[in-house]
């Protein structure tokens, strides 16, 4: 019992996190603040960071918050939501390299550092929820 309120802990702080990363990163692109240059979207169906960083604001930042309210409420769906946060955001950075590459630098360690917290967060969602379903059938046993 004390191993999943650790991991739910966990959970709620890497949910968070990436909350409040995605929201302000997404807003930083919107703004035009501290954003690459548009010629970085050369070759892709975009001219300026407007829809990346909504996408980013509302999709992985959104999709995050909400499965951060939902773990600090002690949902039961909570562990599901905080699973569909983390495969969001690899998909955003699977799009983004497909889309601009992996250029070196910063870009490329923050697609790295994103893309191995989607799967952290995934992995630890993966066992809260197993957790969660063992402990629903031991109670209906």
């Amino acid at each position: 019992m004390k191993i999943k309120v650790i991991t739910r802990f966990i959970l709620i702080i890497l949910t968070g996190f990436l909350s409040l990363t995605a929201i302000l990163g997404g807003i930083s692109l919107v703004a035009g603040f501290n954003s690459p240059p548009d010629s970085q979207l050369a070759g892709t169906v975009f001219r300026n960071f407007l829809i990346p960083g909504l996408a980013l604001t509302i999709v992985v930042g959104g999709s995050a918050l909400f499965a951060t309210v939902l773990l600090i409420r002690k949902n039961r769906f909570s562990s599901l939501f905080a699973l569909v946060a983390g495969i969001v955001i690899m998909f955003f950075e699977f799009v983004e390299v497909l889309m601009i590459g992996s250029p070196p630098g910063i870009a490329r360690t923050l697609q790295i550092f994103y893309f191995g917290l989607g799967t952290i967060l995934s992995v630890f969602s993966v066992f809260v929820w197993f957790k969660e379903i063992q402990r629903t059938a031991l109670l209906k046993d």
